[in-house]
């Protein structure tokens, strides 16, 4: 009797390790499954300053990445109008036609216990109208989450984007109830991220938020608004909208846009601060398809 209870509880074990190395496996596989997505928006004409002159921006964006790291390609399209009355560059010329952006990056996760994760994401990128001289740059996000239950979390941590140019560093603190949840209503309120979301069905889920972004331009050496000099763009970006599960691969998305503050700072080529204008608020919209191998 004894022989036998000892066989049964020697099968159990093995049965319980077995499955704990399946999951630990399907946790793998899902972090190292890649996936590739394009994302095209446009805003619509806004004022630059208190000038007469406006500006409408197309962006569009190439991404391979998974849950370990992704690389990038973003280009911006700039329509001006009024470049006679803007309050930069020759009067006559489009101050800026094209802007460039190449980013890779690398999310390094820990588990601490139960309660506390932790996740440093470090990415290299270069940022430019022509010339990649001088255009690089580096950044950090890394922040602790812990768990305060199934619903709610707390994180605590920091940003920062390296350019020789200039240097921002910011904290990042968010609460987050539910926000890997799939079903139901889920929420980040903190910076520089805010958002909210409410799955209508398994399929789709409705969302609303807002985000802050920075980034350092190098401009060419030709440039009308300055000659191999910079520009230092702050975005705070409000978007309204829905994301559709097409099947177990594709993931389309579609946003209304709202520009809350746009800032343009001007450098020459020392790095020395030459202007600051904002570009006023305006309306756009956001596509998005993902496919996931």
């Amino acid at each position: 009797m004894f022989r036998v209870i000892l066989t049964l509880c020697f099968i159990w074990s093995v049965v319980l390790a077995q499955e704990e190395v399946r999951e630990k496996k399907d946790v793998l596989e899902r972090m190292i499954e890649p996936k590739v997505s394009f994302e095209s928006a446009y805003l619509s004409d806004a004022g630059v300053g208190n000038s007469d002159g406006s500006v409408a921006v197309a962006k569009n964006m190439l991404r391979m990445n998974n849950a370990i790291g992704g690389i990038s390609y973003t280009n911006w399209k700039f329509d001006w109008s009024g470049v006679n009355a803007l309050p930069f560059g020759d009067g006559s010329s489009m101050p800026i036609e094209h802007m460039h952006s190449i980013r890779a990056n690398v999310n390094i996760p820990y588990i601490i216990n139960k309660e506390w994760f932790w996740l440093t994401s470090l990415s290299v990128r270069s940022t430019f109208e022509k010339e990649l001289d001088d255009s690089y740059g580096a950044g950090i996000f890394s922040f602790a989450s812990y768990k305060i239950n199934e619903n709610h979390s707390i994180q605590l941590g920091a940003f920062a984007n390296y350019h020789p140019v200039t240097t921002l560093g910011l904290p990042v603190m968010s609460y987050s109830y539910r926000a890997r949840k799939t079903d139901g209503f889920q929420l980040i309120l903190g910076f520089p991220r805010a958002y909210m979301g409410y799955f209508i069905n398994e399929k789709t889920l409705l969302r609303a938020g807002m985000i802050f972004s920075q980034s350092v331009i190098k401009l060419s050496s030709k440039s009308v608004i300055e000659a191999s000099g910079y520009i230092e763009a702050e975005d705070y970006m409000g978007n309204f909208g829905l994301a559709h599960e097409l099947s177990d691969s594709f993931r389309l998305e579609a946003d209304l846009l709202y520009s809350i503050k746009r800032n343009f700072i001007i450098y020459d080529s020392s790095g020395q601060e030459q202007d600051y204008y904002t570009i006023n608020p305006s309306f756009g919209v956001n596509f998005r398809i993902r496919y996931l191998f």
